[in-house]
């Protein structure tokens, strides 16, 4: 197995992604670099990293050393803290004879004396139900890693999914009644205000517009949202990322010739996912976020770019818009 740097990482990142489209049951976007890679370089710059390939560079096991509050030395993936994406990704694990980049990364990591406690999340979740390349892979990488500590499961993290490959009106014609008259009385009452919304995907002052608007918004006063430092410095390697490879989407909101709201996101493989919206607070009683949502919807289906609109994490408001949530698998590992 050969080992890599961030850099070395980034310069691969087609092969990362052809590595997790072929991985059962894993989120394949938080899984690959246009996610992975913004947040370790915004949140763990200077995290020691543990990144490896195989010489053909079909799989990855991707993984950072950090230090937790109680100050436990924790491996776990590229992004330290949602837990989205799986830092194994290939099909080797799927073979199960004990070659693959699972076993690969479980010789490595014993080796290290650095780490106490291992977690791997964004493994597919294993029910009766599932499909046998989601357990097959799940077990693949539980059995591999196991035998490095005392080992248990845990539910990871859920995101709520809406499926939009039949258009916009289908999806509309699934929601509740109360659900659509509602978006019809904002949309009515955001006409007559003026409420205008505008392509700015390739805007170059597009984050500009973006922290302006939520220095302006309920999360922005509270500090929080990207108006955070280390938020504020993944939006902006991510939006750079995706618009250089034709991948960004966003639409800002305005009213009277002034920015009130945005929604960004990205488009990979049929599949949008949503990044960050908001809106300043004196816009609230239009519904802008809501309407933001709508429109770009509306137009992943009249430029037929999507077949599946993710959400994000599970948030009671994205239940309505949602048909059905995935939920990811945990594995937790105490080498103590």
């Amino acid at each position: 197995m050969d080992e890599l740097t961030l850099q070395d990482l980034d310069e691969l990142w087609p092969e990362v992604e052809d590595a997790v489209d072929v991985t059962p049951g894993v989120d394949p976007w938080c899984s690959g670099p246009d996610w992975s890679i913004p947040v370790a370089s915004a949140f763990a710059p200077e995290a020691d990293r543990l990144l490896l390939t195989n010489p053909g560079r079909t799989d990855f096991a991707l993984f950072s050393v950090y230090e937790t509050a109680e100050s436990i030395p924790l491996v776990s993936g590229l992004e330290p803290l949602w837990g989205f994406g799986s830092p194994v990704v290939g099909p080797s694990t799927l073979a199960g004879d004990g070659r693959s980049i699972a076993d690969a990364a479980a010789r490595a990591l014993a080796a290290r004396p650095d780490w106490q406690v291992l977690y791997l999340p964004g493994l597919p979740m294993i029910t009766p139900e599932s499909p046998p390349d989601h357990r097959r892979f799940a077990v693949g990488v539980a059995g591999a890693l196991g035998n490095l500590g005392r080992l248990r499961l845990s539910e990871g993290i859920t995101r709520q999914v809406a499926d939009i490959g039949r258009g916009h009106e289908a999806w509309l014609a699934d929601r509740s009644p109360r659900f659509r008259r509602n978006l019809r009385r904002a949309t009515a009452q955001a006409k007559d205000a003026g409420l205008e919304m505008v392509d700015a995907a390739n805007d170059p002052n597009l984050f500009d517009r973006i922290m302006a608007i939520e220095h302006r918004s309920w999360k922005g006063l509270e500090g929080s949202g990207i108006a955070a430092p280390e938020m504020r410095t993944m939006y902006r390697l991510m939006i750079k990322r995706l618009r250089s490879r034709n991948r960004l989407h966003a639409t800002i909101a305005r009213r009277d010739g002034t920015d009130v709201g945005y929604i960004v996101g990205g488009v990979r493989g049929r599949r949008y996912r949503g990044l960050q919206i908001s809106y300043t607070q004196n816009a609230a009683p239009l519904s802008v976020g809501n309407l933001l949502q709508l429109h770009q919807l509306i137009e992943l289906d009249r430029l037929d770019l999507a077949d599946v609109y993710d959400l994000g994490m599970d948030i009671d408001y994205k239940r309505r818009w949602a048909d059905r949530a995935e939920t990811s698998l945990a594995l937790i590992i105490d080498r103590r």
